[in-house]
Order: C-alpha cells, then sequence, then structure tokens
C-alpha cells in the first residue's frame, strides 16, 4: 500500500474523520471498519467514537454518523475492508491530531486524496 500524509488542519479548521470519509465517497460503499483509537478529543463525538471502537467492525454510515462535525481523532488508526481478502483496502492513521496518514493501494483513493487535499504527499 501506498502512503499519503496532508495536515489535520487548515489554518484554525481541524479536518475531521467525517470530512475525510465524505471527501472519499464512493469510495467507502460497503465497507466495514475496525477503529484503534489510542485518543480522541473528550465531548460527545469522542464517546461516541470510543464506543464504536469497542463493537468490532462498523459500516461506513455509523462511523461518520459518530465522528460528527467535530469528532476528533489524536491518535488512532481505523481500517477499512470490502470484499473477501480478509485484508484492509484502506488505512486512515491520525497521527498526534497534526496530521492524517492514508493507506491504500488504489490509485483512485489516492486521486480522491489529493483532489481533497492539495498539500497531500
Amino acid at each position: 500500500m501506498k502512503r499519503l500524509t496532508f495536515p489535520a488542519w487548515r489554518g484554525d479548521h481541524y479536518v475531521g474523520l467525517a470530512e475525510i470519509l465524505g471527501a472519499l465517497g464512493d469510495h467507502l460503499a460497503g465497507a466495514s471498519w475496525e477503529l484503534r483509537l489510542d485518543e480522541v478529543a473528550p465531548g460527545p463525538e469522542g464517546a461516541a467514537l470510543e464506543a464504536l471502537a469497542a463493537r468490532g467492525r462498523v459500516d461506513t454510515a455509523a462511523l461518520i454518523a459518530a465522528s460528527g462535525s467535530n469528532g476528533q481523532v489524536i491518535d488512532g488508526e481505523l481500517r477499512a475492508f470490502g470484499g473477501e481478502s480478509g485484508e484492509p483496502f484502506l488505512v486512515l492513521r491520525a497521527v498526534d491530531s497534526t496530521d492524517w496518514d492514508v493507506e491504500s493501494a488504489d490509485e483512485s483513493v489516492h486521486a480522491a486524496v489529493r483532489a481533497a487535499y492539495l498539500s497531500a504527499s
């Protein structure tokens, strides 16, 4: 898998999980997610994300709903699964609330990330 990294902040705007998932749109159709959250920002969205992480795999809609507009993953890894390979096709990693890493072997996922986040490299 190839990795792209971009800043988690645009000025004073935090690029939240729901925003990234929205930018990836159709690439996430039918995906199920495993959440490994080391730290989330306090608040209702953080509590909702931690509750999801405890459930095992969840769908994209549940992940978007839980993260809301203010959900901030400070450190953690979210793995998207689809198909029968048993391996994730996408890994999102929050790095100290400073950067997002996006790993995928699918070049169309990379193109979507680059289109939404021009600083991704």
